[in-house]
């Protein structure tokens, strides 16, 4: 349930910080023919703030990596619940899904996906040497 949230809340934090710095812009537009003081600390104001969103957002990417690296040792797909997850070479995919994850617990974006996909189905059996 929570990293289920914080999925999302992560999928939508960039959306939600562009918007409140758009909005900050319009403001600080609004503010420049009624209060220029007013529009010169909302510009400072998003600079100092860039730092701390910055570090927000990291700290989410931080902690939905700890979970899903939590869950795919259990078993368990991250995006869909459910499991078996078949560790292979190069990452984790889940056989209910399809969803595939790095060994550091990010998901796999569709391009990457597509070309793991077509790499597996060019080849049937890869050779990996251990020595």
């Amino acid at each position: 349930m929570i990293l289920r949230l914080l999925r999302s809340l992560n999928r939508a934090y960039p959306f939600v910080v562009l918007f409140g710095y758009m909005g900050a812009f319009v403001l600080a537009f609004i503010c420049i023919f009624s209060f220029p003081l007013g529009a010169l600390v909302l510009i400072i104001g998003s600079v100092l703030s860039l730092a701390f969103v910055v570090f927000f957002g990291e700290a989410l990417s931080g902690i939905e990596g700890i979970l899903t690296r939590r869950a795919l040792k259990k078993n368990r797909c991250p995006a869909c619940r459910t499991g078996p997850i078949q560790k292979n070479a190069a990452h984790f995919q889940c056989l209910g899904c399809g969803a595939r994850f790095h060994f550091d617990g990010a998901q796999l974006s569709a391009d990457e996906q597509e070309a793991c996909a077509s790499d597996a189905s060019g080849t049937s059996a890869k050779l990996i040497a251990v020595e």
